[in-house]
């Protein structure tokens, strides 16, 4: 019997250890779990408070409790997103860039950090490597309001474009989200102005259109209409409008474009309406005025041609022919002219002579 007495105390010992184990274990296990708890605790408490920093615009403080809260909880995107914004903030270029690095690696449809990235290149004056990212951005993932992130991201890289004047590139994006600007005032008239930026003066005109229908006395959406029929080279419209711009804001800066539509229409000989002789002098006018301007640097041949035009008699009968002719040699001497020659883009004899290539 002692042999089975002993066997059965070897068991109730081993029972009695193994449970121990299990406890001991169920212990540590609570233990650790509390203490990953506790932690993820503390590191969203830094978070939060780096987030709060960085709202307020302290961004070393906020890098400093970002930078805590990433030491307890490594990989956290949220966190390297938030410390790449305060690095930013304080101008640590290379430390943002390396961060957002690290982001786009592990995940390279981050909006967010493709967004982060695009700022830090613009502030390295990396713009055609920002735009890439600009574009990654939009066509990324967003964790909220997906719609409206990507549309804000467009927009931040239109200003981008208008302040880099990249005229095709900017005008791509302004097509991409023309339905989808917000209407208030403000914002469509500086949609019609990118428009006139991009090159884009009929697009602009529809814009501005579209605003007077709406508000008849905005002196704002004259001006611009002006501009973009100024732009193509409509100088009577655009002089009506600059006219109602200073009837609405007699303050306003347009006295001068309407001077200079004003000249522009005194100057053409291509104007409907005029009779031969009014026709004959304004292109008289208009070839002395391109002899003076670009003689020193045209050929020869060309300036002698225009001096004899102009010193040839011309018969009444001869008016039409002569200034058909006198147009046609004002046009190939500046056409001629030497690179740089002449006088400034905005001139009325400029604008007069394009007008008429046309």
């Amino acid at each position: 019997m002692l042999p089975s007495a002993t066997g059965g105390q070897f068991l109730r010992t081993l029972s009695l250890v193994a449970l121990a184990i299990a406890v001991t274990f169920a212990v540590d296990t609570f233990l650790a779990k509390m203490e990953q708890s506790e932690t993820r605790v503390e590191a969203a408490r830094l978070y939060a408070q780096g987030r709060q920093l960085l709202a307020q615009g302290r961004y070393a403080e906020a890098a400093d409790s970002l930078q805590d809260a990433l030491t307890i909880q490594r990989n956290n995107r949220d966190y390297e997103l938030a410390l790449a914004q305060a690095q930013l903030g304080q101008g640590q270029l290379a430390d943002a860039a390396a961060t957002l690095d690290r982001l786009l690696t592990a995940d390279s449809t981050n909006g967010p950090a493709n967004l982060n990235m695009a700022r830090v290149l613009v502030k390295q004056g990396k713009t055609s490597q920002a735009i890439s990212y600009y574009h990654r951005a939009v066509y990324g993932s967003w964790p909220d309001d997906a719609t409206g992130s990507r549309l804000n991201t467009r927009f931040e890289l239109i200003d981008l474009l208008a302040q880099q004047n990249s005229k095709e590139e900017l005008l791509g994006e302004l097509l991409a989200v023309e339905d989808q600007f917000p209407h208030d005032l403000p914002t469509r008239l500086r949609m019609g102005q990118l428009f006139l930026q991009a090159g884009s003066a009929s697009r602009a005109a529809v814009v501005f259109q579209q605003i007077l229908k709406e508000h008849p006395e905005n002196a704002a959406a004259y001006s611009g209409l002006g501009e973009s029929e100024f732009a193509q080279a409509d100088y009577r419209a655009a002089a009506n409008d600059f006219s109602l711009v200073l009837r609405l804001n007699p303050q306003d800066h347009a006295a001068a474009r309407l001077d200079l539509c004003e000249r522009v229409l005194a100057l053409d000989p291509t104007r409907r309406g005029l009779d031969p002789a009014e026709r004959f002098r304004r292109s008289h006018a208009l070839l002395e005025m391109t002899l003076n301007a670009v003689q020193p640097c045209s050929s020869s041949e060309l300036v002698d041609q225009a001096r004899k035009a102009l010193d040839a008699k011309v018969t009444s009968a001869r008016r039409d022919a002569r200034a058909e002719a006198d147009l046609d040699l004002a046009e190939e001497l500046w056409q001629a002219r030497a690179p740089g020659c002449g006088v400034p883009p905005q001139d009325p004899l400029v604008l007069v002579l394009t007008r008429a290539a046309k």
